[in-house]
C-alpha cells in the first residue's frame, strides 16, 4: 500500500490548527467565566425587589442623669434610719417619709417586749373588768392579724403591725385605768407607757416638703446638677466629676431624697452633624437600655468648643434614670418606615432622583421622592401630582409617569 506523504502533512496541519484555535477559545471563555464570577461575587445580583423598610439616625453616647431632687436629712441621722416609704413610693406633700431611730431604741424595744409578757401574767393573777372598748380593740387587732397573713406588700405589713402595736398600747392604757392604786397590774402598765412615751417623745419624723418619687439612693450629686439653668454645664466640668458609667448609687442608711417625676434631664457632649443641627424642642427617642426607650426633647443646647452640650428632656422618671447618675444610651433622632431601596438603585439629574424598575425585563425610569437616607438605603415615595405640578411637570407628563410600589423590582444599575 501506498502512502500518500503530503496529504497526511496537511492532515496533522488541520489537527493541530483546530487544537490551536479550540485552547484560543477556551482561553477566551475561562476569561470571561472569571470576570463573571468576580462580578457576581462583587455584586450578587443586579435586581432588587423594593420592600416595606425602617430607618434610623441614631447615635450612642454617655448622658449624665439630672434629676429635680430634694435631699431629706435630719438631725439624728446617726442613730440610723426606719424607712416608712419605700423606694419609688410616690408622695404627696406632708407625707413622712421616714423617721431616725431613737437613742437606744433597741434596748428599749426589747425592755418593753420584757414588760408586755408580764403583763400578761399579771393579768392572769388579777382579776380586772375589762371595758367594751378593750374588746374592740382587741377583735380589730385580730382582724389586723388575719390580713396580715395573706399581705405581699411589705410596706401594708409594716403599716399593720403599728396599727397593732397602737391598739396594744391602747389597751394597756385602759387596763391600767381600770385596775385597782397600787396594783402589780398597774405598776407594770405604767412602766411599759413610760417606755413608750420614750420612743415617741425622742422620735425625729423627717416629711416630704412636696410631692414627688421617694428614693434613699443619694450621691452628693443632688446640689451638684442643677436643672433650673443648664449654663454651668461643660466638657471639662463633667470629666472633672470622674463618674463611672453604668455605676448603681447606692442606698443611703441616712437619708433620702424626693424627686419631681416630672423633670428628668439627660446632658451629653455630641459633635456629630444631628447635633450641630438640632434645635431646641426637637423630638427625639432615647434607648436607656434593656429596651426602655424614653421619648425626649431638646431642652437645651451649649457651644463647647468644636463640641455641643445638648440637655434632653425626659418625658417619664424611669427607674434606670432613678438608679443611676450616668449611663450609655443612644439618642434616636429620627426613625421612618417606607419603600426601601440601595442607594446604588438611585440616580440624579439635578436634584431630581430616578430609579429603574424592570418589569418582565422592560426597564423604564421612575422618579422618586428621597424621603430619608443613611450611607447604605434610602426610603422613597411617589411625587404627588400637586407636588409635581410645582416642579413643572404638564398634566399630560405626570399622566404618562410611572409610579414605583412594594415588590417592584428596580435595577441596581441602570443599564
Amino acid at each position: 500500500m501506498k502512502f500518500d506523504l503530503d496529504k497526511l502533512k496537511n492532515s496533522n496541519h488541520w489537527v493541530l490548527g483546530i487544537k490551536i484555535v479550540a485552547a484560543i477559545l477556551i482561553f477566551i471563555f475561562a476569561i470571561v467565566f472569571l470576570k463573571s464570577i468576580i462580578d457576581l461575587i462583587r455584586e450578587p445580583t443586579d435586581i432588587f425587589v423594593v420592600e416595606e423598610g425602617k430607618l434610623s439616625l441614631d447615635e450612642t453616647h454617655d448622658a449624665y442623669i439630672i434629676r429635680n431632687e430634694t435631699v431629706l436629712k435630719g438631725e439624728n441621722y446617726q442613730n440610723g434610719m426606719e424607712k416608712i416609704k419605700t423606694e419609688g413610693k410616690k408622695v404627696a406633700k406632708g407625707d413622712i417619709v421616714f423617721r431616725y431611730y431613737v437613742n437606744s431604741e433597741g434596748d428599749i424595744h426589747k425592755k418593753i417586749d420584757e414588760i408586755t409578757d408580764q403583763i400578761e401574767e399579771a393579768q392572769k393573777n388579777e382579776v380586772t373588768v375589762f371595758t367594751s372598748d378593750v374588746e374592740v380593740l382587741k377583735s380589730e387587732i385580730r382582724d389586723i392579724i388575719d390580713k396580715t397573713y395573706t399581705e405581699n406588700n411589705i410596706e401594708e405589713i409594716e403599716k399593720n403591725k403599728k396599727q397593732i402595736d397602737e391598739y396594744t398600747n391602747k389597751i394597756s392604757r385602759i387596763v391600767g385605768e381600770n385596775s385597782p392604786e397600787g396594783s402589780h397590774l398597774k405598776e407594770l402598765i405604767d412602766e411599759r407607757n413610760n417606755y413608750v412615751a420614750q420612743l415617741t417623745a425622742n422620735a425625729e419624723e423627717i416629711y416630704s416638703p412636696t410631692s414627688g418619687t421617694v428614693s434613699y439612693r443619694v450621691d452628693e450629686y443632688e446640689d451638684v446638677f442643677k436643672s433650673d439653668d443648664f449654663n454651668y454645664l461643660s466638657k471639662d466640668f463633667l470629666n472633672d466629676l470622674e463618674l463611672k458609667s453604668g455605676e448603681l448609687i447606692s442606698s443611703s442608711e441616712e437619708s433620702g431624697k424626693i424627686i419631681n417625676e416630672f423633670n428628668c434631664y439627660l446632658a451629653i457632649v455630641m459633635n456629630s452633624d444631628a447635633a450641630r443641627n438640632a434645635k431646641v424642642g426637637d423630638k427625639v427617642k432615647i434607648d436607656i437600655g434593656s429596651d426602655d426607650v424614653v421619648s425626649a426633647k431638646v431642652k437645651f443646647i451649649k457651644d463647647d468648643g468644636d463640641d455641643k452640650i445638648i440637655v434632653f428632656e425626659a418625658d417619664s422618671l424611669d427607674e434606670k434614670l432613678v438608679n443611676y447618675r450616668k449611663i450609655n444610651v443612644t439618642v434616636v433622632w429620627w426613625e421612618y418606615t417606607g419603600l426601601k431601596i440601595p442607594n446604588s438603585a438611585i440616580t440624579y439629574d439635578g436634584d431630581l432622583a430616578y430609579i429603574q424598575r424592570n418589569r418582565a425585563g422592560y426597564n423604564v425610569d421612575v422618579l422618586v421622592k428621597i424621603v430619608r437616607s443613611n450611607d447604605d438605603y434610602s426610603l422613597v415615595e411617589n411625587y404627588s401630582t400637586q407636588e409635581l405640578k410645582e416642579l413643572g411637570y404638564s398634566a399630560e407628563e405626570i399622566k404618562n409617569m410611572y409610579n414605583i410600589k412594594l415588590y417592584d423590582k428596580i435595577n441596581l444599575k441602570k443599564k
